[in-house]
């Protein structure tokens, strides 16, 4: 089996990897089974800040044919909002939601601040605070398309440092360090590795994941503790690439990484109720579930949505250039 012209097959994997690392830690956080050293499990929701990597590399790689920003940005649109929208109207649905000015912004990808306090207030599907940063990053992406592109990437990078630096000051006002999150500097570790396409040594992998493990001892200093592993991770996956073969689970696995991460909770959260905290046999059964729920998902829902969305866009729209990798 050859690998598909438009995937790259370490990145791909890696996407598996990301969506399998939040999983397991959801089941621990949700507490259906408690760690003896809580610390240690910490560094496994850094599943997210490989996705963001990931991300920027792909936005780099998937523009190198000099994409308009109009079909771009509604490329990704239809590539991520349809089974959000699904999700996080059945969450609504579900909780008996009545706050239509939460609902509305958790569909348009927007922060939702709460009158009260001046804070951000969780989206209503959790893990949608995630796509309102990728959505952003998206749009500043497209903005900067027009430009020459080592100018544009350069901008990118400037920008998206500059935010999350000003983002940290504890005087920014909310909506500043709502998008100014350390994780920004995820999309440009992307950004960077693709455009002067980095590749460091194999043995390199492994020692990005210890590094990241010890993430949550460092403190203040995990954001960028956090970057740099993600970047070696991405860095040196990139290297296995004449290694890698097809392999039929991790193929599936990254075809619905993100059917899994954005449905994972719908599984954890009954299974919590059902079975009760701290029980292994539910801890297994939850991360199974969920990895196999969102396998589903992806092919019952994902993706005909995806081939609907398709067929209704002009036929020259790819995700990836066929030189891609």
């Amino acid at each position: 089996m050859v690998c598909p012209p438009h995937r790259i097959r370490s990145i791909h994997y890696l996407r598996a990897v990301a969506a399998l690392m939040v999983v397991v830690y959801h089941g621990f956080s949700y507490r259906l089974l408690t760690a003896a050293d809580p610390a240690s499990v910490l560094w496994l929701r850094e599943g997210v800040a490989l996705f963001f990597a990931i991300s920027g590399y792909v936005m780099v790689v998937s523009t190198s044919d000099r994409t308009d920003a109009a079909s771009f940005l509604l490329r990704r649109l239809w590539r991520v909002g349809p089974l959000f929208w699904i999700a996080t109207a059945c969450v609504a649905l579900g909780s008996g939601e009545r706050d239509w000015s939460r609902i509305v912004s958790s569909m348009l990808f927007l922060p939702h601040f709460s009158a009260e306090t001046g804070t951000a207030v969780d989206p209503i599907l959790p893990v949608g605070w995630t796509l309102n940063l990728e959505m952003a990053f998206y749009v500043l992406f497209a903005l900067l398309l027009p430009l020459r592109r080592p100018v544009g990437l350069a901008l990118a990078v400037v920008l998206l440092t500059a935010l999350s630096c000003l983002g940290a000051a504890s005087e920014a006002p909310p909506v500043l360090r709502y998008y100014g999150q350390p994780i920004l500097l995820n999309f440009v570790s992307g950004i960077i590795i693709a455009h002067f396409d980095i590749r460091l040594p194999r043995w390199l992998l492994p020692v990005g994941f210890m590094a990241m493990a010890l993430t949550p001892q460092l403190g203040d200093g995990g954001a960028i503790a956090v970057t740099a592993s993600a970047a070696l991770i991405l860095a040196s996956a990139r290297s296995f690439d004449d290694r890698l073969k097809a392999w039929r689970v991790a193929e599936g696995l990254g075809d619905a990484s993100y059917a899994i991460y954005l449905s994972h909770l719908f599984v954890l959260t009954p299974v919590l109720r059902l079975f009760g905290p701290d029980r292994p046999a539910a801890f297994i059964l939850g991360v199974a579930g969920a990895v196999i729920a969102g396998m589903l998902v992806h092919l019952y829902v994902e993706r005909p949505l995806t081939l609907l969305t398709r067929r209704r866009r002009s036929p020259r729209l790819h995700l990836y250039r066929p030189s891609a990798g």
